[in-house]
């Protein structure tokens, strides 16, 4: 039912594979060494540091802790939430776990909390698939507040915090975005069509993410719109046509004025909006060779730390792309890894260090690192011919013309 009613764009993934599960983290890097991508004219490569096991479900949303980078948390779709430890991916913990009889729905975002105070206890809030937003303290595994929906059928699918952590927002279903006061923990607001003025979404909305006030919030939908909204006011205040969201795949980078957008389709896919006046900046190219079309994306990000690079990540070619931004301020292929076992559903960027998390549908999390190729661990002829296959036709910046030291 989870599947045909609340996430059809799951159908066209590949089911759980039991590949590379019962190797060790060395083999697998040996492994996943002929899945890496790199353009000729970056620096950078990925390289394959640690996975969680195999698990027979989805993973439907990854997230670090984004303050202290220990921990992880990975939304299941039986209604579970692992939380495991960064450095290992050793198992902390096991949020939310259903009974036998209870029925299983997925876990449709998780936030962590902002932290706002040198308290230790820390805040991870989920939104499921059932419409209920739980508060877990998961360091305790200690459930200490939920939200239950107003209505039945009311699929959360995203939430976003501000970053004053004062106000929730969360949406799916019923295309109506609901904003919590987080203090009180109560509706304090609904952003939603009010006629020609506000129209609003038609159709269930897959990402939620506020700006740096929040004061203005961008909405992406399976209607082919991202709207952006007036917090304060209720209203739309911009309308961007045809990016197709079908999943957490907005972003926003307010000191740029910009948003990114992943969509579900093969053609012009990652796309780059002005936050302020809702017109096509850029149309980033997916593959440089013209090898294949854009995957069908499922989530992308800005990097957190100078917003230099872009993740997305999703089905087709089951792969994750890093794009950095050069130095006329357009956006390029850096380096990725593709033909993953099963589909990339959700993407996110580490704090510190230079990691980076895709949850795949194999319900295996894999940790990858970006490092320089100068610096790798190990650099072989073969990373060379995978680099040049991959040349960038675009202008190299000043660190195009680096090679990895063992040219």
């Amino acid at each position: 039912r989870c599947v045909q009613e609340t996430d059809l764009v799951y159908m066209d993934i590949i089911p759980p594979s039991p590949a590379h599960s019962d190797q060790s983290d060395n083999d697998n890097k040996q492994l996943y060494h002929d899945n890496i991508v790199s353009a000729l004219d970056s620096i950078y490569t990925l390289e394959f540091r640690r996975q969680t096991p195999v698990q027979q479900k989805f993973i439907y949303t990854v997230k670090f802790d984004p303050e202290e980078n220990k921990y992880i948390a990975l939304g299941f779709s039986d209604g579970s939430i692992g939380i495991y430890k960064v450095s290992n991916l050793e198992k902390f913990g096991t949020l939310g776990e259903s009974s036998v009889l209870e029925e299983k729905l997925p876990i449709g975002a998780l936030r962590w909390r902002p932290k706002l105070t040198m308290s230790k206890d820390r805040l991870l809030v989920a939104a499921g698939v059932d419409g209920v937003i739980s508060y877990w303290q998961p360091l305790t595994n200690k459930l200490v507040h939920s939200i239950k929906p107003e209505k039945k059928f009311s699929d959360l699918l995203c939430l976003d915090y501000t970053k004053d952590a004062t106000r929730l927002a969360a949406a799916g279903r019923r295309r109506a975005i609901k904003i919590f006061d987080d203090e009180k923990r109560v509706l304090c607001a609904k952003l939603r069509p009010k006629g020609q003025q506000t129209p609003g979404h038609s159709n269930r909305i897959f990402a939620v993410k506020f700006d740096e006030t929040g004061k203005t919030l961008v909405s992406g939908s399976w209607d082919m719109t991202v709207k952006v909204w007036d917090v304060n006011s209720g209203t739309v205040v911009q309308s961007i046509y045809g990016p197709e969201i079908n999943g957490e795949a907005i972003d926003v980078y307010s000191g740029g004025d910009l948003i990114v957008t992943g969509s579900h389709r093969s053609k012009e896919a990652l796309q780059l909006w002005s936050l302020s006046y809702g017109k096509l900046v850029e149309t980033i190219e997916w593959d440089p060779m013209k090898v294949q079309d854009s995957s069908h994306i499922f989530s992308a990000a800005f990097d957190k730390n100078g917003y230099r690079f872009i993740a997305a990540c999703g089905s087709g070619r089951n792969e994750a792309r890093l794009f950095e931004k050069r130095s006329d301020k357009s956006y390029s292929f850096s380096c990725g890894v593709t033909n993953l076992p099963a589909a990339c559903s959700s993407i996110d960027f580490s704090q510190k260090e230079n990691l980076i998390a895709i949850g795949c549908c194999d319900g295996i999390c894999r940790i990858f690192e970006r490092a320089e190729k100068g610096k790798a661990q190990s650099i072989t002829d073969s990373d060379l011919q995978i680099c040049l296959l991959y040349t960038s036709p675009s202008p190299r910046d000043q660190r195009g013309s680096r090679m990895p030291s063992s040219a």
